[in-house]
């Protein structure tokens, strides 16, 4: 029997990624329209489907895409960079000059693209649900709440099947669950996976149809970059408080809360634990007034080693780990909740180092810590 999970395994991209293959996209098909993208003789040699640099360049800025051809090229090097398309033989980057180069979705290189390649398989079912005659997104009201262009978990599974987009409904399902992880789609009030199911409702948290600017490329990158690089940082260097003998928050691996030296800490594995959020939220997220997460307010006494528990996060913060025997536990902490506020500040946009100092700048042998939790969290206590 075939393991479909392996075959769709999360891939876990950026929302902003797939913004930025949109663009290439649309870049992708008004090149096809003015016939950029052609096969091409060099040196008694053709290329299939491909494009050159100095006449795309010239076409961009004559069409007024961009304002200027380094603008052009800054713009083509980014979607290069995200693998969008390459130079035919790999051995350049883009430039603006007599150099040929092709998209991936016109050649086999998109097959190790995993990201591109559920891109493309998102933009087929999007087209293909909003085109066709018996389509499953509509309204709904629930308890007086309206969804616009909703659909059901169960709806969704079989559409999948009977357009021939998935061969069976366990690959369906594990679609719907991969694009729910990918932030592609989303349950209406973020209280459930996606499943089979006609009592669930699901939205598609990206439109695929918006016309985009070209130098939007360039602020989503810088956006994803500075993102990337923030988590990078925060997630792979944690603060070496083990040095510090009290009010030792554990940010550091949980389990090093026995007297351990701070040699012993520099030297452990690299590895980090991966994120415990099932879906990552935006400090405006959490200060909607529509926002499903309800703050609580704790007060955490220090033990002879800390607080007891780790975060993470590059604003919001979030709890990552908690030892069940520590004074976090005990005050009634749990992981997944975001930090709102710490002694009376508000920490929501403050990345996990600045949280931290601030913890460990208390001049009491206590906290007073606010948490924000979903309310699916509080129904399960």
């Amino acid at each position: 029997m075939t393991d479909y999970r392996k075959e769709y395994s999360p891939v876990v991209t950026s929302l902003n990624t797939y913004k930025i293959f949109l663009i290439g996209e649309q870049l992708r098909t008004c090149m096809n329209g003015v016939c950029l993208i052609r096969d091409r003789k060099y040196r008694l040699r053709t290329y299939r489907s491909c494009f050159q640099g100095n006449e795309t360049v010239d076409w961009m800025v004559r069409s007024r895409r961009c304002d200027d051809r380094l603008t052009a090229v800054r713009i083509m090097r980014t979607l290069q960079k995200w693998s969008f398309f390459h130079h035919v033989c790999d051995d350049h980057n883009f430039k603006d000059e007599l150099l040929f180069y092709r998209f991936r979705r016109d050649d086999d290189s998109i097959e190790s693209q995993k990201d591109l390649l559920l891109f493309y398989k998102v933009l087929d079912i999007y087209h293909s649900i909003n085109t066709s005659k018996k389509g499953i997104l509509r309204g709904y009201q629930v308890k007086g709440q309206v969804f616009d262009r909703a659909f059901m978990g169960s709806a969704f599974v079989d559409w999948l099947v009977k357009s021939g987009m998935v061969d069976t409904k366990e690959r369906a399902i594990i679609t719907g669950r991969q694009l729910l992880e990918n932030d592609i789609i989303r349950h209406v009030t973020d209280d459930h996976h996606f499943r089979n199911d006609s009592m669930l409702l699901y939205q598609f948290n990206l439109d695929l149809d918006q016309r985009r600017r070209m130098s939007d490329v360039l602020i989503l990158d810088d956006t994803r970059r500075m993102s990337t690089d923030s988590r990078s940082s925060n997630e792979s260097q944690e603060i070496p408080v083990r040095t510090i003998e009290s009010r030792d928050i554990g940010l550091s691996d949980i389990e090093n809360t026995e007297n351990k030296s701070s040699e012993t800490i520099e030297s452990s594995s690299p590895m980090q634990p991966k994120s415990v959020l099932l879906r990552y939220e935006t400090a405006d997220d959490l200060e909607s007034p529509d926002t499903p997460y309800v703050r609580s307010c704790l007060r955490i006494f220090s033990d002879s080693v800390g607080y007891g528990f780790v975060i993470r996060g590059i604003g919001p913060t979030y709890v990552q780990t908690v030892d069940p025997e520590g004074p976090a536990a005990d005050a009634g902490l749990k992981v997944r909740q975001y930090i709102y506020s710490v002694n009376g500040e508000n920490v929501l946009r403050e990345d996990h180092h600045t949280v931290a100092q601030r913890i460990m700048g208390s001049n009491r042998d206590y906290i007073n810590i606010c948490v924000m939790s979903h309310k699916r969290e509080l129904k399960e206590k």
